[in-house]
């Protein structure tokens, strides 16, 4: 659960351009506060469920739903987020599509996931009926955006938001930096992350061996 009480921060350069301007912002932030190893609950919880709509609806846009589950590192947490964003921007018919999306997916036996991933073909080159419910549901994805535009939406409710912080470009680093200095077990967080760091470059390493 998101327990900070962090404003969402956007950048004076993107407060009055383009709704997608906005989005990107906010995402940018997020990730750069993640990069400098803030946690979701140390963050701001509307900004992080506006990142996890935008992302979801990256992903979508990109292989569909199936490309959102493989690229969702913990589909559990970031489902709860993407239905929470989604509620709060008022984009109804974008979460009632993701909600059966989600069943469906979710209701699928392993092979069929399987196939549904991997491009919807099955044995014999037959499609299962469930792979073919879920190709339904991406076709009816792509005709949603044209009726409910979710980026809109998204960019509405950062903007409307009374705890609003608009700082200038350069001005973002040094407020991230703010924040991680509170961290209280920085030092350790760092140095996970650079034992990580090691562990992925060695892996690498075997792999390219």
């Amino acid at each position: 659960m998101i327990t900070s009480q962090q404003p969402v921060v956007l950048t004076s350069s993107s407060i009055h351009s383009s709704d997608e301007d906005v989005v990107e912002a906010n995402a940018g932030i997020v990730e750069a506060m993640h990069a400098a190893l803030l946690r979701i609950d140390e963050m701001s919880p509307l900004a992080v469920r506006s990142y996890a709509v935008d992302f979801y609806l990256s992903q979508a846009l990109e292989g569909g739903f199936a490309q959102y589950v493989f690229t969702a590192v913990d589909r559990v947490e970031m489902d709860s987020l993407v239905r929470e964003g989604m509620a709060g921007m008022g984009a109804a018919a974008h979460l009632n599509l993701f909600n059966r999306a989600a069943e469906v997916f979710d209701g699928l036996s392993d092979e069929d996931a399987d196939h549904y991933l991997d491009g919807g073909i099955g044995r014999a080159g037959e499609t299962p009926d469930g792979v073919l419910r879920m190709e339904e549901l991406d076709g009816e994805f792509e005709e949603l955006l044209e009726r409910e535009n979710i980026t809109a939406r998204n960019a509405a409710w950062l903007r409307s938001q009374a705890e609003l912080l608009v700082l200038d470009d350069e001005e973002v680093g040094a407020y991230i930096e703010r924040l991680a200095s509170m961290i209280p077990d920085l030092p350790q967080r760092k140095a996970q992350a650079e034992a990580s760091a090691l562990a992925e470059d060695a892996d690498a390493e075997m792999v390219g061996a």
